[in-house]
């Protein structure tokens, strides 16, 4: 893994992407937890400071270059006060302030402070209520719940701030639906799980040219299939053949000679190695979709791998599998288990995907607690497990992010 700042071990971050219409990422949230995981407050606004100040300048100064995308942080209000100012580029963060912040003079002025100083701010969680309008003049982006705040309630208000040249950011937006509604409403930006939680149709049939993409899944996953096997089957496929040799050629795969075909890939790789990114490129080679859902399976089969290395576990790559192939059926719009079963996968592998049980499993279940922010699992683990989750989850954005840049 990266050698993350040992400031990190005291701290917890999720981080969840934020998307464009086109559903490319724009930026991510940084959710920060202290040592107690279900709280996001600090014991104090001097702790508070020090902590966020030196992680942020260490943490997302390191993350910024390889990610290319602006961060959006909460600010505390002790912060917002103190006479600190961030010493990276404004242009790497958007600061968050929530609605439920108490707008005093001394807040306008420090506001105006931070603003006078490149820094750009997100309202969050806003309900349309008349007091924080009063903050709408030195916002950029304006995010709603779409939750408790129902968007068909509030169109009017909408085109309002729309009219104002804000930027409209929807978030918790759990499926397809609510995505193509807002969107026709007129936000520019979504973050939620709707492209890990595809509407499926229960029953669909997997068209023709899944189906070519799952055999070769398929033999990929047969433990006694010869390298001369795995090299005919690649290679049959131009596509396939071009975009893994491009991927082994990338500093990302680790092989320090330049490999000019699969069988020569083969031999520097090993099985093992060819395997995960033949799957990997299948994978990516035979859907139509974004390229954001594809990081997101990516930076949770690196996590789930990472976590297994750090046990010094003999089933590393095979974490990589199974985090990789959890979100399978977001992959192919395919029910899950329909998919799976055409998979010649052995039963732990099996049960780690579909129930998170086992060693595997338990990989997925610390990486989804992750991703999807579940506070109370996270709470549950040690300090330790903690501290791991997170620099496996920053390490997976990171080597996720160039492989993508590899395969694009």
């Amino acid at each position: 893994m990266i050698e993350f700042p040992t400031v990190l071990d005291d701290l917890m971050m999720a981080q969840q992407p934020i998307l464009k219409r086109t559903k490319e990422i724009f930026g991510y949230e940084l959710l920060f937890r202290g040592k107690d995981a279900l709280n996001a407050n600090f014991p104090n606004g001097e702790i508070a400071t020090g902590q966020v100040l030196v992680n942020l300048c260490i943490g997302i100064t390191k993350l910024k270059p390889q990610l290319q995308k602006p961060f959006f942080i909460n600010m505390t209000t002790e912060l917002m006060l103190s006479d600190a100012f961030f010493p990276i580029d404004p242009d790497t963060v958007y600061i968050e302030i929530l609605e439920s912040q108490k707008l005093t003079p001394e807040f306008f002025a420090a506001l105006k402070k931070w603003r006078s100083a490149g820094y750009r701010f997100a309202l969050d969680d806003y309900q349309f209520t008349t007091e924080y309008q009063a903050l709408l003049p030195w916002i950029s982006i304006v995010k709603i719940d779409v939750l408790t705040t129902p968007p068909e309630q509030y169109a009017t208000q909408i085109a309002e701030l729309k009219s104002r040249g804000l930027i409209l950011l929807a978030e918790k937006v759990e499926d397809l639906a609510m995505f193509e509604f807002c969107k026709n409403l007129g936000f520019d930006l979504f973050q939620g799980y709707f492209l890990q939680r595809p509407e499926l149709i229960k029953g669909k049939k997997i068209d023709s040219a899944t189906h070519g993409a799952i055999e070769l899944v398929n033999a990929l996953q047969n433990k006694d299939i010869s390298i001369d096997a795995i090299a005919d089957l690649v290679t049959k496929n131009p596509k396939l053949s071009y975009q893994l040799l491009r991927i082994l050629n990338s500093p990302v795969c680790g092989v320090t000679k330049t490999v000019v075909s699969i069988k020569e890939a083969v031999i520097f790789l090993g099985l093992v190695q060819l395997k995960k990114w033949a799957l990997l490129i299948t994978l990516t080679s035979s859907t139509n979709q974004p390229s954001s859902l594809l990081k997101v399976l990516l930076t949770r089969g690196r996590c789930c791998q990472l976590l297994a290395e750090s046990k010094k576990s003999a089933v590393a790559d095979s974490a990589f599998m199974v985090g990789l192939m959890s979100g399978i059926d977001a992959v192919f719009n395919v029910e899950k288990s329909v998919v799976l079963k055409q998979i010649a996968l052995d039963e732990n592998t099996l049960n780690a995907i579909m129930n998170q049980t086992g060693e595997l499993g338990s990989y997925l279940a610390q990486t989804l607690s992750c991703e999807e922010q579940k506070w109370d699992n996270i709470q549950a683990m040690s300090s330790t497990e903690r501290t791991t989750l997170n620099r496996a989850f920053l390490d997976a954005m990171l080597w996720s992010e160039e492989v993508m840049q590899s395969i694009n």
